[in-house]
């Protein structure tokens, strides 16, 4: 409920205060005195935009206050979710700065303009003279059902699951996409992956089959030469074995004449050692080399193979061809992943889709339980403002397809009188009747809901008769249930309220301002009279006003 509200250079207002109590408070004043800059004032700090143009003194800056009652209304947890102290009293404040630069605070603590906004929509119902044409609104419609069944939490544990159905679906179907764009290239990988793997690679065999294909291509040369080798080592008369053989035995003969001569022979002893163990060893080589064609022309292939992937897939040799296949290797494990991928989010998908229909189900049945009821509270008040054969049917409309609010569409059809069909309410009503039906709406709503503040902004433009008077009547019992503030130019409404508030101009320093003030007693009895005859007031005026007020001169 709204406490008080402090208003600081806006527009013609250099400084105002106000208090309001529970109830009916009616704001009355002449055209242009500045009633309509009252709400503009307070609807900054409801999360309105707004520039240097609203400032009453351009060289200081503009400052609007509301305390707030909020502690029957169990915002604690939007509090804590925003990191906000809470307290029963609550201050919301929005500043305008020279620069044109806005600040908004919640009880001291600067918070963003759209938690200002959420904030002020769970505390503040406003509904202007122009407001019927949300009408014409589906969502509006939509909200005005919801509202009336007290759907709220329901809608929100629906648009949580909704909200993470769309964020699954938006995964999956990217997914999906992205695995069709990557199934030729997955193929071609699998194809390059089987023939490298096929080709048995393994470190250095380039360097292995070239050396043994050098060898088998001089096998002939090789053997020959080993031959020789041999020969001349160890076979022929005279071969080297036998010559230091002798040269060991001639030292050996007179080693004891000098030492230096022993140590010769102890010398040639251990080269006639390697030497014999080089000719068993060239004696083996000579035999395993064979003149080899068939396994010349298998390494020449195998080495062709080699060159082959090399240049098929650009590197150098199979070190960089076992790269490359490591490589393709992961590529297609990242195409597993994303099928698996798909796998786990086809699944999350149907799950949040089972869930996402069984809520908006549940949402639809609620709600065509309560635009029954609804149909029926809305034909009562029209009956009450003057419209007693009006018919009235809000019409649920299931939707092909899940949206932020469930599978729902609402139509509101009307008829004004007995005989005539059903018809859209926005295409049907005359502009008199739209207001009469919105006002029906806004009373049955501020009833249901759990809004604790309610302002009409000059609904009752074009009113006038004993209409005014009905229309009065709903107000009145609107104020039973919730705060209520109107901006009305009937008197029979002003008469009405708890609480009457004046709205007048003045001059001060040769500057016009805007300024209000309560009245009561004969004050408002005059207020009254002028409402009802303009500038004429007389005696007569001043009974008639008394008498609507229910008090005596």
């Amino acid at each position: 409920m709204l406490r008080a509200l402090h208003i600081e250079n806006y527009a013609l207002i250099d400084s105002l205060d106000l208090s309001f109590d529970k109830g009916f408070t009616a704001i009355t004043g002449e055209t242009g005195a500045g009633k309509s800059i009252l709400i503009g004032a307070f609807s900054l700090i409801l999360g309105a935009r707004a520039d240097t143009s609203v400032l009453y003194n351009t060289e200081r800056k503009c400052i609007v206050e509301g305390e707030f009652d909020i502690q029957h209304l169990n915002l604690e947890s939007f509090f804590e979710m925003n990191d906000l102290d809470f307290d029963k009293s609550m201050i919301l404040r929005r500043e305008i700065l020279e620069n044109g630069k806005s600040r908004a605070f919640v009880n001291d603590t600067p918070v963003t303009l759209n938690i200002l906004k959420d904030l002020a929509e769970q505390l503040v119902d406003i509904h202007s003279q122009h407001h019927h044409l949300l009408l014409n609104k589906p969502e509006f419609r939509l909200q005005t059902i919801d509202d009336f069944a007290l759907l709220r939490e329901n809608v929100l544990s629906y648009q949580q699951v909704f909200h993470q159905y769309k964020k699954i679906e938006k995964e999956l179907g990217e997914a999906q996409e992205k695995a069709a764009r990557e199934a030729l290239e997955k193929d071609f990988l699998i194809f390059q992956s089987d023939e490298l793997h096929e080709a048995n690679l393994f470190a250095g065999e380039q360097d292995e089959l070239e050396q043994q294909i050098s060898f088998l291509k001089n096998a002939e040369e090789i053997k020959m030469q080993l031959y020789n080798a041999l020969q001349t080592l160890s076979e022929q008369e005279g071969n080297c074995i036998q010559q230091l053989n002798e040269a060991k035995n001639a030292c050996l003969s007179i080693a004891n004449f000098d030492e230096k001569i022993n140590d010769f022979a102890t010398r040639l002893d251990a080269i006639l050692v390697e030497a014999k163990d080089i000719a068993f060893e060239i004696a083996g080589k000579e035999e395993t080399v064979e003149v080899n064609p068939e396994e010349l022309e298998r390494c020449e292939n195998r080495l062709d193979t080699l060159f082959r992937l090399q240049q098929k897939h650009y590197v150098k040799n199979v070190e960089d061809l076992l790269q490359k296949l490591q490589q393709i290797d992961e590529k297609l494990s990242q195409f597993e992943n994303l099928a698996t991928q798909i796998e786990t989010l086809q699944k999350e998908y149907e799950i949040l889709t089972e869930k996402t229909m069984l809520l908006s189900k549940n949402l639809s049945e609620k709600r065509k339980e309560s635009a029954l009821l609804f149909e029926k509270e809305i034909e009562k008040k029209l009956t009450l403002l003057g419209m007693p054969d009006a018919v009235f049917k809000a019409e649920i409309i299931p939707q092909p397809s899940f949206t932020a609010t469930g599978t729902d569409a609402v139509l509101f059809l009307f008829s004004a009188n007995k005989g005539m069909p059903l018809a859209p309410v926005e295409k049907t009503a005359s502009g008199g009747e739209l207001s009469r039906i919105m006002l029906a709406i806004k009373s049955i709503i501020s009833a249901a809901s759990f809004m604790p503040t309610v302002i009409f902004d000059e609904i009752d433009t074009g009113v006038s008769g004993s209409m005014a008077s009905k229309v009065a009547e709903v107000m009145r019992e609107v104020s039973l249930q919730r705060q209520l503030l109107t901006i009305t130019h009937l008197p029979q409404i002003a008469a009405q309220a708890n609480v009457h508030y004046l709205v007048y101009k003045d001059v001060e320093n040769e500057k016009a301002v805007t300024k209000i003030k309560k009245i009561a007693g004969s004050e408002r009895i005059a207020e009254i009279a002028n409402m009802m005859t303009g500038n004429k007031t007389g005696e007569a005026a001043f009974k008639a006003a008394a008498e609507l007020l229910g008090c005596m001169l």
